[in-house]
């Protein structure tokens, strides 16, 4: 009888944690408002693009500076969720192509500038290279020496058209459609193709929170970083052209802190002992952007600078070590298995 009252506590016990997470609300709260924010801002790209292309002025292009970095920074702070209807068609890398090691932007742009088809009705940008069809590509149009040529303008409204579709196609696959994306994310179990149980959904959002962190340490600032003072190389920062490098790691750390309140931080403050790694995350999120803040040059030129360099240095080991609490603490305290890490081989 004692065995099988324990046997009755321990199923109970993990139907309550199975119960736990408010996907709902993650869903809601979360990564609703994450893409709607980027379609809204890919909107006024769209706009301002055309608007600029249909009358060039030096206004019209500051304008389009201004609201494509608004575009790009809705980006980062949707980057870190890496499932579901943004990989459907290539959509991750269609919106940036970054890091670009072999420098496909540049050279497919290129290509493209000097494809007959571009003066056509029928040219399409989203049947080009991925490296083309989003933000890598357009800021390298926006932010030349020079404003863009009208064979650039076509690409350049080309490239916004392509980025509001693809960003009210994100909103569409979640929420409309025969399948909603969103029906599989708050109702998983065993008939459910994707999610055979909320464990393995928080798994999956652990893990985006835990790649982005990744993301930011071991590329975003490693590759511009380089190994040493007299081999930094600021020009390997993603977005440095529009001077959006340090922004986007903001964006991206306010991106992933929201997500740990509306998915984990109830959960961990509710196991035992969690409230002190809770509060050891909450810190290095704040201590992150406060670091983030002290960094008074830009990326490319802090990365060869002495002074700065330290600086940048130092976020990144506070984001090492926020990065193994996520992967390492987080993931243990709730019993949660990261799975597939997205950045391997890269």
């Amino acid at each position: 009888m004692q065995k099988s009252f324990r046997f009755v506590l321990l199923a109970l016990l993990c139907i309550s944690q199975a119960q736990a997470y408010d996907l709902g609300g993650i869903a809601e709260q979360h990564v609703l408002p994450v893409y709607r924010a980027l379609a809204q801002q890919t909107a006024q790209l769209q706009r301002s693009a055309e608007d600029y292309c249909a009358s060039p002025s030096p206004q019209g292009l500051q304008l389009l500076h201004d609201h494509f970095r608004d575009a790009f920074l809705a980006w980062q702070g949707a980057q870190h969720l890496r499932f579901g209807p943004v990989q459907y068609l290539l959509r991750e890398h269609r919106f940036a192509f970054w890091p670009d090691k072999r420098g496909s932007v540049g050279k497919h742009l290129a290509q493209l500038l000097q494809d007959p088809a571009l003066a056509t009705d029928d040219f399409d940008i989203s049947q080009k290279s991925v490296a083309v069809q989003g933000f890598s590509a357009l800021e390298r149009l926006l932010f030349a020496a020079s404003a863009p040529t009208a064979p650039e303008c076509r690409v350049v409204t080309a490239i916004a058209i392509n980025l509001d579709q693809m960003a009210n196609s994100l909103v569409h696959d979640w929420v409309s459609g025969e399948e909603p994306y969103l029906d599989m994310f708050v109702r998983p179990g065993p008939d459910n193709p994707m999610f055979e149980s909320e464990q393995e959904l928080a798994g999956q959002l652990l893990n985006s929170l835990s790649t982005q962190l990744e993301l930011i340490v071991t590329q975003k600032l490693a590759r511009p970083l380089g190994s040493g003072l007299a081999k930094a190389r600021g020009k390997r920062a993603e977005g440095w052209r529009s001077q959006t490098s340090l922004a986007s790691v903001s964006a991206n750390l306010a991106a992933c802190q929201d997500l740990y309140q509306s998915a984990f931080a109830a959960q961990l403050q509710a196991a035992e002992q969690g409230a002190g790694l809770h509060a050891s995350i909450q810190m290095g999120f704040d201590q992150a952007q406060r670091a983030v803040a002290r960094i008074v040059l830009t990326l490319p030129e802090a990365v060869g600078d002495s002074a700065q360099r330290a600086l940048v240095e130092q976020l990144q080991a506070e984001l090492a070590g926020l990065q193994r609490l996520v992967a390492n603490d987080l993931a243990g305290a709730l019993g949660l298995t990261l799975g597939f890490n997205s950045l391997d081989g890269d």
